[in-house]
């Protein structure tokens, strides 16, 4: 080591010059910097025990708030699978109509019934899928919007709720849900409730095949082909409905620490009160 005072040398680990008595600034610096790590490491830690005893109202009532739309999401998603249900079955019975008819030909009265029966039919779906949609994308948004107070997912609101329908894509939306929502509990001083590997293996698989069977059905419309296709779609939703119920306790959880925290507090100031008193 080479010092800039006296321009003498002398070892590296040495405090300070043997000839002056400068300090030695390399390790002053590797001193400040160990420093300052350790100063931002008890920061962070005493950031995370702050949280467990966190009391926000307002983020409280958004957890609360957003426990209700998951279980409105999960109501709606279970009614249109009844109503995709009955609408295999009005495919299945319209299917004769549309395979014996040939371009060029007289319209058939059978043909004009069944087109009439599937049009009023998606007439009266229309509302109840649309209500379908808006639910489970009001239900993603807050979810997303109401983790990213303590952790920073890799989706943000809108883009969770852009990607929730997407197949294979609303995979990762739901496991970076989950992860973070674990990250949250574990800062909370709280365990999440484990949703299996196996749950979301499924999901994914089922992600691919239904988009498949889906064109399949499009390009050779047969009853076989429908119902597999139906059934798929069927299993998918319920798989969903899974992982939703998941992410609702979790945010359950959340909003059950905040509350207590917030009981809790009362409690003390009312005995510091009195005490005071």
């Amino acid at each position: 080591m080479i010092c800039k005072k006296c321009g003498r040398e002398y070892e590296d680990d040495m405090p300070k010059c043997l000839w002056c008595d400068a300090p030695n600034e390399s390790l002053s610096s590797q001193d400040e910097c160990e420093t300052s790590s350790a100063d931002s490491e008890a920061q962070e830690e005493a950031y995370k025990e702050s949280l467990k005893e966190l009391v926000d109202p307002e983020l409280e009532r958004a957890f609360d708030d957003n426990v209700r739309r998951g279980k409105s999401a999960i109501s709606w998603t279970k009614f249109q699978m009844v109503l995709n249900v009955i609408f295999f079955f009005v495919e299945v019975k319209t299917f004769g109509a549309f395979q014996n008819y040939q371009v060029g030909t007289t319209v058939s009265e059978e043909f004009k019934s069944a087109l009439g029966t599937i049009f009023l039919f998606l007439l009266f779906t229309a509302i109840p899928f649309f209500v379908f949609i808006g639910k489970n994308w009001l239900w993603i948004y807050h979810a997303q919007k109401a983790q990213s107070k303590f952790t920073e997912p890799f989706f943000s609101p809108w883009g969770a709720t852009l990607c929730y329908f997407i197949p294979v894509v609303n995979y990762f939306v739901f496991k970076d849900l989950f992860k973070n929502q674990h990250d949250t509990l574990k800062i909370l001083g709280l365990n999440a409730k484990a949703v299996s590997n196996k749950l979301l293996t499924w999901f994914f698989i089922f992600n691919i095949a239904t988009p498949i069977f889906n064109y399949l059905n499009y390009k050779s419309f047969n009853t076989p082909v429908i119902f597999i296709s139906t059934l798929l779609w069927i299993i998918l939703t319920v798989l969903g409905i899974k992982l939703i119920r998941v992410a609702t306790a979790n945010e359950q959880a959340v909003h059950d620490q905040l509350e207590n925290n917030r009981i809790n507090k009362k409690v003390e100031e009312i005995i510091a009160q009195r005490e005071a008193v």
